[in-house]
């Protein structure tokens, strides 16, 4: 008798079994009627009761561990919860902020379990989908500066590429594989994650992928770590590809000039002007190392170059002034060294300096967008070089510029 009882438990037991799996079954199949019946013309109030439904449903075949790692459980969920997260109502999307990473999750599982193949095609389609919508994800956090959500939705797109055997997300999407490698690149560096960063600029930069900036880009990571060799290194690989590219060739100036490598500097300005000759920039950045190295006659003429290129050009106007007044410094010299007859021309030539000065200076004032403590300060300087000019001057022009600097002085003043 014990026997018989301790045998029909066991078949009650079993059958308790087959129903349950049976129900799990049934519920992935009544999601797969469910989708199979959806139409465009669904209103949104029925498309949102669908996904409730589905996600009701198949949540319970995916807790049941005789269904759990079933495919086409995974592929089905993998449906709803990518519905979900494009067509879902605000309360269910609140309900499941990650439903694009658990539809993600459950097209790989899919893929994974289906020995047979028997749905691989389509869930590497929904894999595509999925990763157009981590793309968006990307983007969004990208221009919100929100670096490392645009970092990993970027990483979910790269993933899906080789998935993608129809090539949807490049010819049809347009979301190139290297163009998502260099913003995630830039989003590593904007998280402070400088190591990805370079790793993935490096990919870029083995592919020969025809984009002088992440050249330049590598080169800023490594001046940040203080590697100036390394960044010259890069700057130099990538004007070597793209000799003409101003970015490339302003970061590497900039280089040379926070070195302090004047020479070096000199002969890349060169060149940079025989490519873009009517830079101001640039002349007026030879003019400077020009000035650096004490050779202030190429300096005069960089920046007279410049105000030939821009006449709006302030700090070219004003450097220039300051060239003149640094030739009176060895000439007062020459002063206190002889007679009063003696020093009598080499006060010609320092007024003729004053002049020239203060024609550069008067340039300044005009064409500057100065603040008023810039305007005081220069036509304090400016009054003190009509000053000394009006005392010789006979036809009363430097005396009046002198009352003006007053005038100003005093407005500015307050």
């Amino acid at each position: 008798m014990r026997q018989n009882i301790t045998k029909l438990l066991f078949l009650c037991t079993v059958a308790l079994s087959s129903v349950l799996v049976s129900a799990q079954n049934s519920n992935v199949e009544s999601v797969i009627m469910s989708w199979e019946r959806a139409s465009e013309d669904d209103t949104p109030e029925a498309r949102h009761q669908r996904i409730e439904d589905n996600v009701t449903d198949i949540e319970a075949a995916h807790a049941h561990p005789k269904t759990a790692n079933n495919y086409r459980m995974w592929y089905y969920r993998g449906i709803t919860f990518l519905a979900l997260n494009n067509e879902g109502s605000e309360e269910q999307k609140a309900k499941y902020p990650n439903a694009l990473d658990i539809a993600t999750e459950s097209f790989y599982n899919s893929i994974k379990t289906d020995t047979k193949e028997k749905l691989i095609i389509l869930s590497k389609k929904g894999l595509v989908n999925c990763a157009i919508g981590h793309y968006n994800v990307g983007v969004k956090a990208f221009n919100s500066k929100d670096y490392e959500l645009a970092l990993k939705a970027y990483g979910e797109v790269l993933k899906v590429y080789p998935y993608d055997e129809d090539e949807f997300l490049t010819k049809q999407a347009q979301i190139n594989k290297e163009t998502i490698t260099l913003y995630s690149a830039y989003a590593a560096s904007g998280s402070g994650n400088t190591a990805k960063a370079k790793e993935l600029l490096q990919q870029l930069i083995d592919n020969a992928y025809g984009d002088p900036r992440i050249y330049g880009e590598m080169a800023q990571l490594l001046l940040d770590e203080k590697d100036t060799t390394g960044a010259l290194e890069y700057i130099a690989q990538g004007r070597e590809m793209y000799e003409r590219d101003q970015n490339l060739m302003r970061s590497e100036l900039d280089i040379y000039m926070k070195l302090g490598r004047t020479d070096e500097l000199i002969e890349k300005l060169d060149k940079a002007i025989e490519i873009e000759p009517e830079s101001a920039v640039l002349h007026f950045a030879r003019a400077i190392s020009y000035y650096n190295v004490g050779n202030d006659k190429e300096a005069e003429k960089s920046y007279k170059k410049v105000i030939e290129i821009d006449p709006t050009y302030s700090d070219a106007y004003f450097n220039l002034g300051v060239i003149y007044l640094d030739r009176c410094k060895p000439i007062s010299k020459k002063i206190d060294e002889v007679s009063y007859e003696e020093s009598l021309p080499y006060e010609n030539q320092i007024d003729t300096l004053y002049a020239k000065a203060a024609e550069q200076f008067a340039e300044v004032m005009a064409v500057s967008n100065y603040d008023d403590a810039q305007k005081l300060d220069l036509a304090q300087n400016l009054k003190k070089l009509y000053g000394r000019l009006k005392a010789n001057d006979k036809t009363g022009e430097y005396k009046k510029k002198y009352e003006e600097m007053k005038a100003l002085i005093a407005t500015l003043e307050g």
